[in-house]
């Protein structure tokens, strides 16, 4: 289960129009003008988007923990898009040997997530996002194994399975000065495919971050 309670870290790059006070050859204020930054045709470093999320939670034999970068570029004044690669671990602990009942057993998990992302804002700091990601999961775990001899063996099991995800989301950007924001969002996944490895029933991640222009 992929139970994601974590501040992510995002950045954005922002532009923006700054006065300048121009003065006479007397040295007394003539006029003042606003300025907009030119816009630069081809690649924009300006509008260059670098970040990322940490995961990190434990407690009664609980763990997970993991990493997810991004990148991307603002299209326009209002339209980013990138990809990002995700890898969580987690672990759970399992009393399930009869014959060993105090030891501590752990089904684990290793997921790696690429995905696509796309965000657009619709009305001043409201955006609408798209998230389609594929998950490769590899699971491990105490079990029986019905090929064992003699038959039914305690082992541990592993298998491979794989699931698409289709997030759709809406947050709003709090700005702070400058070129700083607080983002705030919920993705909802559409699929909520078998092998899903977000929670049944509620497929719902909620984001809160930190952007800073580059």
């Amino acid at each position: 289960m992929k139970n994601i309670v974590l501040v992510v870290l995002l950045c954005a790059g922002f532009t923006y129009a700054s006065a300048q006070d121009v003065y006479t050859s007397s040295g007394k204020p003539g006029y003042q003008k606003q300025t907009k930054k030119k816009k630069k045709k081809g690649y924009d470093p300006d509008r260059l988007i670098l970040g990322g999320g940490i995961t990190l939670n434990f407690g009664d034999g609980y763990f997970s923990a993991g990493v997810s970068p991004i990148v991307g570029y603002r299209i326009t004044d209002h339209f980013s898009a990138g990809i990002g690669l995700g890898y969580l671990y987690s672990q759970v602990p399992e009393y399930v040997d009869p014959q060993n009942p105090d030891k501590v057993s752990y089904f684990r998990e290793n997921i790696v997530y690429p995905s696509i992302w796309f965000r657009y804002f619709i009305f001043r700091n409201w955006f609408a996002s798209v998230a389609p990601e594929y998950d490769f999961i590899n699971q491990r775990g105490p079990g029986y194994d019905p090929n064992s001899t003699p038959p039914g063996a305690f082992t541990t099991l592993s298998q491979n399975l794989s699931n698409t995800c289709l997030f759709l989301g809406v947050g709003y950007r709090l700005p702070l000065g400058g070129r700083a924001s607080i983002l705030a969002e919920v993705q909802y996944d559409v699929l909520q495919g078998t092998n899903s490895p977000y929670s049944p029933g509620f497929p719902t991640l909620v984001h809160i971050g930190f952007a800073v222009g580059l």
